[in-house]
């Protein structure tokens, strides 16, 4: 390689010497600063999305619980087990199985439409005063969770 460098004359050594630079710089750029360059604009529109969603988040923890503070005590008509069958059943939710678990409650699986099973989880807790202590959702059918639960009364 060396003896092909120098057979070429000091113009083309030049030429070749610049080429390479440029060629260099091109790589540089296109390989490595641009890539980089976007990678930190994702990055940086990632975080703001996030920072906007940790907001939304936030104000919504707040306002859940502000209302816990200002709303009355929920009194519970009846037992557990009847309570979350007969709101499950009313609010549009098949009731596949309830019963009664001596450590933790009561242990519930239903299944319905996604948009009636955390009203009914709510409702539960607002207006009977029974509170899930073990939660899972399992994507049903189309627009359907099926909902594992363990519900107990909450504490006065």
């Amino acid at each position: 390689m060396m003896g092909w460098w120098t057979t070429r004359s000091r113009r083309e050594q030049v030429l070749l010497g610049l080429m390479g630079a440029l060629l260099l710089g091109f790589l540089l750029w296109f390989a490595v600063a641009s890539p980089l360059r976007s990678a930190a604009q994702d990055a940086s529109a990632h975080l703001t999305r996030a920072l906007a969603d940790e907001a939304v988040v936030d104000a919504a923890r707040a306002e859940i619980a502000r209302l816990g503070e200002a709303a009355p005590r929920a009194q519970r008509s009846g037992s557990v087990e009847r309570v979350v069958s007969d709101t499950a059943a009313a609010g549009g939710l098949t009731v596949v199985r309830v019963e009664i678990d001596d450590q933790n409650g009561v242990q519930a699986v239903v299944s319905g439409p996604s948009t009636a099973v955390l009203p009914w989880i709510a409702l539960l807790q607002a207006e009977h005063a029974i509170v899930a202590r073990h939660l899972t959702l399992l994507k049903g059918d189309v627009g359907e969770l099926d909902v594992d639960a363990t519900f107990a009364g909450a504490a006065s």
